[in-house]
């Protein structure tokens, strides 16, 4: 592809490109090169790059082939399963017909299904895909992972080395990291071009076979995106509409045509394959690459997953950051999990994110493209953009924090902060006499005196500099060149003690990561003014984890938690402290022992908002000891509920239940124990079965709560 061409071409040329691919896909196959198709995006692609296969997504949206699918498939079930069957099975299209094998994957009942029909006349491998995000759902899909890559070896006969998956990893880190990039254009405000073009190169690079190439060529688009913005080319300011929901693309890109076409804008997509799952890399530099891999792909925010909190996660991240004006969801006719779960989107978006919502159930066929459109277009006129942008400092300070952590320049910090405000900002440190701008040019940024704002910084004669926008408020750039006066008052602190690492290091957890950030902000305002904690260094601050070194002593970390809890006075979610350990090899341990306890205390539904993990060390004996005896817990929950009935009516059930299980069971010899008489005992037996099932339960499960209830007698002993 020609970088001459205009932008519009280019879109177009990447929304052709899977027409184009159709040819290409058997010029691979006549040189020898195997192809592996995939429907789902849960499916690991660096297994199939690995093989050195082509991994290529089939055909499933359409409305043209469904009528083919309704020959074996019932009407009512979901269209893009009608669609990808209807491919298959008439041969319409060519990924399906030059493919070698097609990999499935137990996500819907409805494609399950199909694969058990499409393995008729197609070798099909289906993975099967844990329905929870949990640990122990975790271990399964590594698990399967693993067999699918053997499969593989077995299939095309050959050997699938860890190198190889390795060298798969990093060009597919490389190809999302440049997608996520490009979609990080849709930022900026007035946005460059329209949201259905961004979709058409995000689609279209997944039909570029030459993998190696596609990260050079589409920063070259970006550049290009870039360039032109600069120069004035950009659209006029539009509503930021957020999609979320069933996958799109094909035929079911007329809902965002519908929104674009009546004066909204698409700046994001969450969905299977949108910008958050470009966003989530494979960690690389992980021990165990089959682990890595697994957690990348099982935290795709898909509906079929009980409970599904991550994609609550991923949408209020993109509101924030994409600056979002109203959410449309996606509902496939048929796709019963998404709309469940729907409920949870539109309260989670209208009454926590305060922003309009509305849902749009659809298939895949042109009768209800005038009704859509009507109804997108009073939902846009109900969303009037503010005439003056208000620029979250909230979230400028993460990206400022992140960057300290990251030990980031401090022109990538305000690069950063460029990208997300589009405020010019620009500094002038120490003795330098050259101002340093970005976003503007020195020369432009003298003929703005008049909207030009500056903010002191420590050190003798440095500022920040900011140039108003005319959609922003004064007020707004002041606080942002606040922050950035004091990012580089930490910066200065932080270089003091960089040669050295101060023990002890701590860990930060928070439930949400919004809490997270004001605790840092708290933090870095209070290094500068409390000598007890002058040594303390943020040295890494990510989602939900804040890690500190310097923690000098007892009263430091005392003074840390007073922070913590001032900060979390007036708001509803958790934090857990850690303790203080000196090794920092022992860091990835501390993490995974926190993260422990943290679930540990939302099991219990803790009213307090700042824990401290040393007041769980009894509830983490328990979990590690159920862990080594194969089981999820060792039901904490149900002896609380024996102590809690204990409390109300004094029975005594849960010392009953003790010399019960003590006795393995008998009767006579539990009523002996307890010096009561049998017909005393039998109410109490039949009232804790009422309570616990205790007669469902095996010999396992009886061993489990018995062990719970002799660590509760040594903790209280």
């Amino acid at each position: 592809m020609k970088l001459v061409q205009d932008l519009p071409e280019i879109f177009e040329e990447f929304g052709e490109k899977k027409r184009e691919a159709f040819l290409e896909i058997k010029e691979y196959k006549d040189k020898g090169i195997p192809v592996i198709g995939m429907y789902c995006a849960y499916f690991p692609t660096e297994l199939a790059m690995a093989a050195g296969a082509i991994p290529v997504g089939l055909c499933s949206f359409s409305n043209e082939t469904i009528t083919a699918a309704e020959r074996d498939l019932p009407k009512s079930m979901c269209p893009l399963v009608k669609s990808s069957y209807g491919f298959a099975i008439s041969d319409r299209c060519p990924f399906f017909h030059f493919a070698d094998l097609v990999i499935g994957e137990t996500t819907c009942d409805g494609k399950k299904k199909m694969y058990e029909l499409m393995a008729e006349f197609k070798p099909v491998h289906v993975m099967e895909l844990p329905n929870s995000q949990s640990e122990r759902g975790l271990a399964f899909w590594k698990s399967e992972i693993i067999r699918t890559k053997e499969y593989l070896e077995e299939f095309f006969h050959m050997v699938i080395t860890e190198e190889m998956i390795r060298d798969a990893v990093h060009l597919n880190n490389q190809i999302r990291t440049s997608l996520k990039n490009l979609c990080e254009v849709m930022k900026l405000d007035p946005v460059p071009v329209r949201g259905e073009d961004i979709q058409k190169m995000v689609q279209g690079s997944k039909y570029r076979f030459d993998f190696a190439t596609t990260p050079g060529v589409v920063k070259e688009v970006i550049d290009k995106i870039m360039t032109e913005y600069r120069q004035g080319k950009h659209l006029e300011k539009r509503p930021r509409i957020l999609v979320t929901g069933c996958p799109i693309g094909g035929d079911s890109l007329k809902v965002i045509r519908a929104i674009e076409d009546n004066g909204g804008v698409v700046v994001a997509i969450e969905n299977c394959s949108g910008v958050r799952t470009l966003g989530s890399p494979v960690e690389e530099d992980c021990e165990d690459i089959y682990e890595a891999i697994a957690r990348k792909y099982l935290s795709t925010g898909c509906s079929i997953m009980t409970p599904n909190d991550n994609r609550i996660d991923l949408i209020g991240e993109i509101i924030e950051e994409y600056h979002v004006d109203g959410v449309v969801e996606m509902i496939l006719t048929g796709c019963h999990a998404t709309g469940a779960e729907s409920v949870y989107i539109r309260k989670f978006v209208t009454e926590e994110k305060h922003l309009p919502y509305i849902a749009i159930d659809t298939d895949y066929s042109t009768a209800d493209q005038g009704q859509i459109a009507t109804r997108l277009t009073a939902f846009l006129e109900m969303i009037q953009p503010e005439t003056e942008k208000r620029i979250d400092i909230n979230y400028c300070y993460k990206i400022v924090l992140t960057g300290l952590t990251e030990q980031k320049s401090g022109k990538e910090i305000l690069e950063e902060i460029w990208k997300y405000t589009h405020i010019p900002v620009g500094i002038k440190a120490g003795e330098q006499e050259v101002e340093d701008w970005i976003g503007i040019s020195r020369e432009e940024a003298e003929q703005e005196n008049n909207k030009r704002m500056e903010y002191k910084l420590s050190e003798k004669n440095g500022v920040v500099m900011a140039v108003v926008p005319d959609d922003v408020s004064k007020e707004n750039v002041e606080e942002l060149l606040e922050l950035l006066a004091k990012s580089y008052h930490m910066r200065d602190n932080s270089r003091k003690t960089e040669e050295r690492e101060i023990p002890d290091y701590m860990w930060i957890m928070a439930e949400e990561s919004k809490d997270l950030i004001h605790i840092g902000q708290e933090l870095a305002k209070q290094i500068g003014e409390k000598k007890i904690i002058a040594g303390l260094k943020l040295r890494q601050m990510q989602d939900n984890e804040l890690f500190l070194s310097g923690m000098e002593g007892k009263e430091a970390r005392n003074c840390v938690i007073d922070i913590c809890r001032k900060s979390m006075a007036d708001v509803d979610g958790k934090v857990i402290i850690g303790n203080g350990f000196p090794d920092c090899e022992k860091k990835e341990e501390n993490r995974q022992l926190q993260w422990q306890v943290m679930n540990i205390a939302s099991r219990q539904k803790q009213k307090e908002s700042v824990m401290l993990v040393e007041n769980y060390y009894h509830e983490l004996a328990i979990d590690c000891i159920s862990e080594h005896l194969g089981q999820e817990k060792v039901y904490m929950e149900e002896l609380e509920i024996l102590k809690e009935e204990d409390r109300k009516t004094g029975k005594e059930l849960y010392e009953t239940l003790y010399w019960y299980l003590r006795m393995k069971r008998n009767v006579a010899q539990t009523a002996a124990r307890l010096r009561i008489h049998r017909n005393t005992l039998l109410p109490r037996i039949a009232r804790i079965n009422e309570l616990l099932d205790m007669d469902e339960k095996d010999g396992m499960e009886c061993e489990g709560i018995l062990l719970a209830m002799e660590i509760e007698k040594l903790k209280n002993d």
